[in-house]
């Protein structure tokens, strides 16, 4: 299983692909057709168009930038004492725990984002386990855009 939104960086086009034996392929047929009647034919054909040697190359690179970042990101979090209990490696998002600083995340998330003009996402839009403290940043943008970020979350946060 797996999605053009984080393989390809095709968020927001709701595609993806599932590899299974063939003996699963009715089954799931039917499931899907209960969900969903079908992408747009464009939404098909650029999807398509992901699978040509050219765009595995350019996602490839994409992969790489995007583990700079994390590799940027998680660290720096750390060092500000927002620990990141798993690196990411799926997504583009890292998952902090927020605790040290803040004992509800939606408050401590608007804070952040009025003083330092840092939008994060607080957990309570990701499940029930323990929401408060957590937070979650998109390392998605440039690598300057996240050291700016840094930069002003670890002045207010001083």
């Amino acid at each position: 299983v797996n999605s053009f939104s984080k393989y390809f960086g095709m968020t927001g086009w709701r595609l993806g692909w599932l590899v299974l034996p063939p003996a699963l392929v009715p089954a799931i047929e039917r499931l899907a057709q209960n969900l969903y009647i079908c992408p747009s034919t464009l939404s098909q054909i650029a999807a398509l168009a992901c699978f040509q040697p050219e765009a595995i190359a350019e996602f490839e690179r994409r992969r790489a930038v995007l583990k700079d970042r994390r590799d940027f990101i998680v660290p720096a979090l750390s060092a500000l004492g927002l620990t990141v209990p798993v690196a990411p490696d799926g997504a583009f998002y890292a998952w902090m725990d927020v605790s040290r600083h803040h004992a509800d995340s939606w408050a401590f998330a608007h804070e952040l984002l009025h003083k330092a003009q840092v939008a994060l996402t607080p957990g309570r839009d990701f499940g029930l386990a323990d929401p408060q403290r957590w937070m979650r940043l998109s390392f998605a943008s440039s690598m300057d855009d996240l050291q700016e970020a840094v930069r002003r979350l670890g002045e207010v946060m001083a």
